[in-house]
This record gives structure tokens, sequence and C-alpha cells, in this order.
């Protein structure tokens, strides 16, 4: 590994957040977070994780749908100098169990609607040490709220990283055989979200907004990370449902200039025959 030292890419939300303090950052239903709150929310979970134990190098296993804490939980990892592993939520209880055994995570970031899924885990890794969970946490779990009114305040550190220093596994199934992870790095994804922003979405903006209609764990989470890097909100489904008729209406509400999609999910928005004024600059797989 080289001993040259790039900046931590969490440092894209805290000037964010110094740039645009009151400008909403994430909005889902009738709720908005401003880049303030979403930013000092994440210095306050990056001291709950120090304080519960976790190093740089450490991984943060997350099974979760698009939500707040979802959205927080890379900005956090990467601040902390640790390995963010989202999974995608629709997966199986032996499924995500493979995953945190696979990536040996000591920490695991869950939901409360899939406790299934922590018994997985539990049960199939001998690495999983700490489970923090997004509602109601049972026995032996941690409240995710909890820990962040714990920590309330904390300030913003970064860790110092490389170039070459691992910060997300991005699973993918591939072909054949297990689910692989792509080891993506705080330089590679500094390149990709300047790459993107010059190329796909160039001219974006603190007024733009964008609608991620696909799970953050893959794709839509690397897209949100150009959002983020010019101050442009991300609009969130109020449901892990998409339904068409919700998406125009909340394209045409918000007025979201660009979203990340697949081929699938446009060929039905565009089925739905609902148009709108609104110019959309759409980046897929």
């Amino acid at each position: 590994m080289s001993d040259a030292q790039v900046t931590n890419l969490s440092a894209l939300l805290a000037q964010t957040a110094a740039q645009f303090p009151d400008h909403p950052g994430l909005i889902q239903g009738e709720r908005q977070w401003t880049w303030r709150e979403i930013n000092a929310r994440v210095d306050a979970f990056v001291q709950a994780l120090r304080a519960l134990g976790m190093r740089p190098g450490d991984k943060l296993l997350v099974q979760s749908r698009n939500n707040l804490a979802m959205f927080e939980s890379c900005w956090a990892a990467f601040r902390l100098g640790a390995i963010w592993v989202p999974t995608n939520f629709r997966l199986t209880p032996p499924e995500v169990a493979y995953l945190g055994s696979a990536s040996e995570a000591r920490f695991m970031l869950c939901e409360d609607v899939f406790t299934a899924h922590i018994d997985a885990v539990r049960a199939e890794s001998k690495h999983l040490e700490q489970v923090l969970v997004i509602g109601t946490p049972r026995a032996g779990e941690h409240s995710y709220e909890a820990l962040l009114a714990q920590h309330a305040g904390a300030p913003t550190e970064m860790a110092t990283v490389t170039p070459e220093q691992v910060l997300w596994y991005f699973y993918t199934s591939g072909t054949t055989g297990r689910p692989k992870a792509g080891m993506l790095t705080h330089g590679q994804l500094a390149f990709v979200v300047t790459n993107h922003l010059a190329d796909l979405i160039p001219g974006t903006r603190e007024t733009d907004r964008s609608l991620a209609v696909a799970p953050l764990s893959h794709g839509a989470g690397i897209h949100a990370l150009l959002n983020v890097a010019r101050g442009a909100a991300t609009v969130l489904l109020p449901s892990e449902r998409m339904d068409p008729a919700e998406v125009w209406r909340l394209i045409e509400q918000h007025r979201v200039s660009n979203l990340f999609t697949v081929p699938t999910i446009v060929k039905l928005l565009v089925s739905t025959r609902r148009w709108t004024s609104t110019t959309i600059r759409a980046c897929g797989m």
C-alpha cells in the first residue's frame, strides 16, 4: 500500500454541510433533514462506533431499506476509515448470513423488521460482535437513535486514508457462484464522483434534486455520492414498493433533475404514459 494520502471521501458531506447547512439533504415523505443535521448525526454515529470498539479497517454490515440511517451509515463508515458492507434488503436471511461471514463484519446495522437476518448472521459468523438496530432493539442489541443521542455534539474527525484504502465492499452476484465483493477505495470513488459530475450530471448544484428509486446498497448509493458533493438533496420513495404513479408525483413535486435507474424501471415509467415538464437526466446501468 502506498504511503500517499488522499482526502477521506466523507469530506464531501462535511464540506456540503459547511456550505449549505440549512438546505435539505434528504427527503422522504413529509420529512426533510438538512445537511447540518445529517452531518452532525454522522459525527455522533462515528463516535458511537468508536466507543463500541470499531477501528479503521473494520466492516459495518448494513441490512436496511432506504431511509435516513441507511443514508448516514456509509458516511460514518467512510469517516471512521472502516468498510461499508451494505446488503440488498430483499436478500433472504441465509444470503445475508453468507455476506456477514464472508466480509468478516464485526458490526451490523439492521432495521428491526429484519430480526431473522440478524439471527442468521449471528449463527453463521464468528466475527459479529455488535448489533445496532434501526427501531426497537432486542436484548443485547443497541438502539441506533439512542446511540446518536448519547453522542450528540461529537466533532467531525476523519480518519487519515490512502488512495488504495478500501471503504466499500460492493457485493454483486456476477454470473455464477456466491456473491463477490468489488473492493472500492477512497481514491477510486473520488475519481468516480469527479468523472460522473463532469460527464453524467454536469452543472448539478444545491437547488437540484435527485430521486433514488433503487436500493442505496448498490448503484443508487454511488449516484447519491455525486449529489452530496454538489449539495443536491436526494428524495427517497416513501416505501420499498416502486409505484410509477408515485415516482412521477415525486418528480413533479420536487422538480427532480436526475436519478439512477435501470432499463427495466425506465420501461415501467415510460409505459405509464405520465409526462412532466421537468428535464431529468437518468443515469443507469
